[in-house]
């Protein structure tokens, strides 16, 4: 349906005589979003076996390879270009019960450090915002990738209700490249590859409001309402940085909860042949 109304309600309409505890009861029934785990059923649905290599790029700590290796039993290698990542993440995979599975690696998605079709699969989650040249991004995905290798790429797009000036702000404060919001631009960079889009999934705010309803998150309306309030003294207290990101990273999230963000799922395919 569309998101504007034509025709404006009236001050008797806006109080009038409706049902207000079963519209209540309404807005506090779950309609059952999926979770973030739900991205790794799509991985397993794509035949990851035993000892199959997975390339998590931009992976962080390596928490999504552990994920993936203790439940496909695969061999995972976590790339990620920032050094505290990759130190944090040896401590916590040296006493992981699969961290004999997982490799960290030093580097970017641009030059991954892996050998040539040397992975059965490829995983982006949450990352593809921060690369500057998304073209050469995608042609060292399909070098390290085998024939017939997927490519799963879970990323946040703009819809039309977000404006310029907050788009601006928000790439600003969270390091996003402002192209990289653009579906459009991203599935255009896909058709000029050589890599074919076997599937796209629109999840809209299904995993912050999963997140949300299980209470694993935090209250994002409540910490902008206080980095705004307290702007001053928190950004003596943490620093300009900390402070940008955090705000950024919150805003993030409450733009996704309420449609100026959206969640995709895209699963990429490197042709045999």
């Amino acid at each position: 349906m569309s998101g504007v109304w034509l025709k404006p309600v009236t001050v008797a309409e806006v109080y009038g005589d409706w049902d207000d505890v079963a519209v209540m009861a309404a807005l506090d029934r779950s309609l059952a979003p999926r979770g973030k785990e739900s991205i790794f059923d799509l991985v397993g649905s794509l035949g990851v076996r035993p000892g199959d290599v997975v390339l998590d790029i931009g992976g962080r700590e390596g928490q999504h390879s552990l994920l993936m290796a203790e439940r496909f039993g695969c061999q995972a290698v976590s790339v990620d270009p920032v050094r505290e990542n990759n130190e944090r993440g040896r401590e916590i995979v040296a006493v992981h019960d699969v961290g004999d599975m997982v490799e960290l690696r030093m580097g970017a998605i641009e030059q991954i450090p892996a050998e040539d079709e040397s992975a059965r699969l490829v995983f982006a989650r949450d990352m593809l915002g921060h690369v500057e040249d998304l073209a050469l991004g995608l042609d060292e995905c399909w070098r390290v990738l085998a024939s017939g290798g997927f490519m799963v790429i879970f990323e946040v797009f703009e819809t039309p209700t977000l404006y310029p000036e907050e788009k601006r702000q928000l790439c600003a404060d969270t390091a996003t490249v402002p192209e990289r919001l653009s579906a459009a631009n991203f599935e255009a960079t896909v058709a000029a590859s050589r890599f074919s889009i076997e599937s796209r999934e629109i999840l809209g705010s299904e995993h912050v409001e999963a997140s949300q309803e299980a209470g694993t998150a935090p209250n994002y309306l409540l910490q902008v309402s206080r980095l705004r309030r307290a702007k001053d003294s928190l950004v003596a207290e943490m620093g300009e940085v900390p402070y940008r990101a955090m705000y950024g990273n919150a805003l993030w999230s409450i733009y996704r909860l309420i449609g100026k963000l959206e969640s995709r799922i895209y699963v990429l395919r490197k042709d045999v042949g």
